[in-house]
């Protein structure tokens, strides 16, 4: 194997350029702050990384199959803030209450899909349509308040309780449970090599059998699922909801999947390295705020690591295809 072969080789693991990043910006604050490491700052990075990695990894499922959606952020809100009002304000079983938010969610899932293929529309303007409309429901229901849910309810416990002694939280269980079943899914199941078809080139995966429009349905409805069980989590852990909640969780998440070695364009992606773009965005955010810089300079750092990666990664897609 020559030299350029074994760099295609390595470059084809695509967890690898997130997991560099994470471990310079673990040194980085590591050295800038001797907080880095606290209790308290695993207990911000963890749980940041939790709900951001569980919404990128319906989102990078979504992304795998050509697909974007950009109403995450505003179901990351819409579905807590159900889940409140009925359990919270209005007495409903904790439970029934649960399962009927998370319809409501699936069920935005269901409409993003169904316009998306059946009308043929582009899923950007699709969802982004649904993003104000779920904007706009959100302000309807809460109206700018906080609902708040201070009693222990075993639900709140088992999505966002304290695990033992630790720094660490319910959503970091989650977290790997949903990354881990949907590896599973994708790396050794049919379902998980029509997504990439899917995502590839539908037309020749199409007339190979593929389902191509069931594909991009089912994956809407995970995406929209996933986030409004990530929003409950945050509920659960913060004992609180406001129609903020999501706020550029849309974008975090997409920009995660991007950092994890997912492709804008579809057919290639990784879960795990999701996850890892998750965490590295969560330490990144944590990290600015202990070495004391602006808030502004979180989203501005963001956007540019995000243009840079796109850039390197349509650098190392050639030089893959050239080493291959």
């Amino acid at each position: 194997m020559t030299s350029v072969s074994r760099t295609a080789a390595m470059l084809r693991i695509r967890e690898l350029t997130p997991a560099v990043g994470l471990v310079a910006v673990v040194v980085f604050f590591s050295l800038q702050s001797g907080h880095f490491w606290s209790p308290q700052t695993m207990t911000g990075i963890s749980s940041i990384a939790a709900t951001v990695g569980i919404v990128s990894v319906g989102v990078t499922l979504l992304m795998m199959s050509g697909e974007f959606d950009l109403s995450v952020g505003q179901n990351f809100a819409f579905v807590p803030i159900v889940w409140a009002i009925l359990f919270v304000s209005n007495g409903v079983n904790q439970w029934l209450a649960l399962a009927l938010a998370l319809s409501l969610g699936a069920l935005v899932g269901v409409l993003n899909g169904y316009v998306t293929t059946f009308f043929r529309i582009p899923s950007f303007i699709a969802t982004l349509g649904m993003y104000f409309g779920l904007q706009g429901m959100n302000n309807l229901l809460i109206s700018g308040h906080q609902l708040i849910m201070f009693e222990p309810r075993t639900s709140m416990s088992l999505l966002g309780g304290k695990i033992g002694s630790g720094p660490f939280y319910m959503p970091v269980l989650w977290l790997i449970v949903i990354a881990a079943i949907f590896w599973f899914v994708t790396t050794w199941r049919a379902y998980g090599n029509w997504t990439l078809a899917t995502g590839g080139n539908a037309g020749p995966a199409k007339a190979m059998g593929v389902p191509t429009q069931r594909v991009k349905r089912i994956n809407f409805v995970i995406s929209s699922s996933l986030a409004g069980l990530a929003g409950c989590m945050q509920f659960a852990y913060l004992h609180g909801v406001t129609q903020a909640q999501g706020d550029k969780y849309e974008l975090l998440a997409i920009t995660a999947a991007v950092l994890g070695g997912t492709s804008l364009f579809g057919g290639s992606g990784t879960i795990w390295g999701s996850v890892l773009g998750a965490i590295l965005l969560s330490s990144i955010q944590i990290g600015l705020v202990l070495i004391g810089a602006p808030g502004s300079f979180y989203v501005t750092f963001i956007g540019v690591m995000l243009v840079v990666v796109v850039i390197a990664n349509t650098k190392v897609g050639n030089l893959v295809r050239g080493g291959a």
